[in-house]
């Protein structure tokens, strides 16, 4: 996930801003902008998440953007994850409610399995597991990876909302690719030569919310498969990522997608924070490879090779972020650059929408109206940013 350390390298996808719809005229309105599709422009401002178990006075983990009008509460959480991959040692939350508390966005950490096809290999992980947990040890569970689908229906929607009715489970496409590009890869296809598998999924559902109010919600994650060749077999380090929650008051869900994806678009985590954090773990699973030498090498490698991975992965999301330089890179992920002609300062935005302010405290207009100008419409001194055609 390429990383918001700057105003001045703002990136929006096109999943994530393909139709802006919308946010009225005036501090009301505002809340309801999703909804309002005779509108064309929503009016968002930066939130961060920081996290506190690095030190009393924090650093940001992650950035993303929601509407001005919204409320926004986030921790990161060290070593509370459910399960006891080292991976998942830094569980980041997130919510974001609308003024009236009507709609919801809930960002939940990442999950994390190992598996092994060697019948050897895998009964010595669950004898591992077994003897941490008669000291207090969390299991790093072993499973074989799933669909992304099948992930929602047997993980969420089984333990969070088990009183709800499942009205459909879909691909995501354009959460995978948001989740491609952060991760450094090829935005076609659904893998690379490196072994990484990637498959998105939503699932939307309908139930009565604890005030007997009827709802309803999707459910997404994206499912990040890495293949390790390990031994006499081949090892599995897998994921779920981008696992969200959006509930809406029933009849409004649809008016809220385009939303929806601008947030997931704009969730992305700190350099700093990400490099600290991933350095932690890898230290951890590089302790366990030397652990794992002693009794079995295939198991040892296997962790040798999921810290390689976890230390590459910020390689990967510079080099995806560095590609966006590109006019070709552009065009596949449907942005365009704009300029501050004040400063010269540039941004990433939607190709879709010609026409993009900034008013220097925080918050960003986007347009399909070549006539509208929040200047005099909205509060505060809006800059007109100027688009830059990106290069065949």
């Amino acid at each position: 996930m390429p990383p918001i350390a700057s105003l001045a390298r703002l990136t929006l996808t096109l999943a994530a801003l393909a139709a802006l719809a919308a946010a009225a005229q005036g501090p009301t309105a505002q809340a309801a902008a999703a909804s309002d599709k005779s509108a064309h422009y929503f009016l968002m401002k930066q939130v961060q998440i920081i996290d506190h178990s690095q030190g009393p006075q924090g650093i940001p983990a992650y950035d993303l953007m929601i509407p001005t009008t919204w409320e926004f509460t986030g921790a990161v959480k060290f070593g509370q994850a459910v399960g006891g991959c080292f991976a998942d040692m830094f569980s980041v939350f997130g919510d974001a409610k609308s003024a009236d508390k009507s709609i919801e966005l809930q960002l939940l950490p990442q999950f994390t399995w190992q598996y092994v096809d060697d019948p050897q290999a895998q009964r010595h992980l669950q004898q591992e597991n077994q003897q941490g947990a008669r000291v207090g040890l969390k299991p790093c569970p072993v499973r074989l990876p799933v669909h992304a689908a099948d992930f929602l229906r047997q993980d969420l929607i089984a333990k969070y909302r088990k009183t709800a009715t499942v009205v459909s489970v879909d691909p995501f496409p354009e959460l995978n690719q948001i989740a491609r590009h952060r991760l450094g890869l090829p935005a076609d296809g659904t893998g690379n030569p490196g072994g990484i598998h990637t498959e998105a999924a939503r699932a939307r559902l309908d139930y009565s919310d604890a005030a007997g109010q009827p709802v309803e919600e999707w459910v997404t994650a994206v499912i990040v498969v890495r293949a390790l060749q390990s031994g006499r077999g081949v090892a599995y380090d897998w994921h779920a990522i981008d696992v969200m929650m959006l509930r809406a008051p029933k009849g409004k869900l649809d008016a809220n997608d385009k939303l929806f994806k601008l947030i997931a678009g704009t969730i992305r985590p700190e350099p700093q924070w990400q490099t600290r954090s991933n350095a932690v773990i890898a230290t951890l699973y590089r302790k366990k490879q030397e652990e794992e030498a002693k009794q079995s090498a295939m198991i040892a490698n296997f962790q040798n090779q999921v810290a390689q991975t976890i230390n590459g992965v910020v390689a990967n999301q510079q080099r995806g972020a560095n590609n966006a330089a590109f006019g070709a890179d552009q065009l596949v992920r449907g942005v365009q650059t704009f300029r501050d002609p004040s400063t010269g300062a540039t941004f990433e935005l939607s190709n879709q929408y010609d026409h993009a302010w900034l008013n220097g405290s925080n918050q960003y207009v986007m347009s399909d109206d070549p006539n509208f100008n929040p200047n005099g419409t909205l509060n505060g001194n809006w800059t007109s940013l100027q688009a830059v055609r990106p290069q065949p």
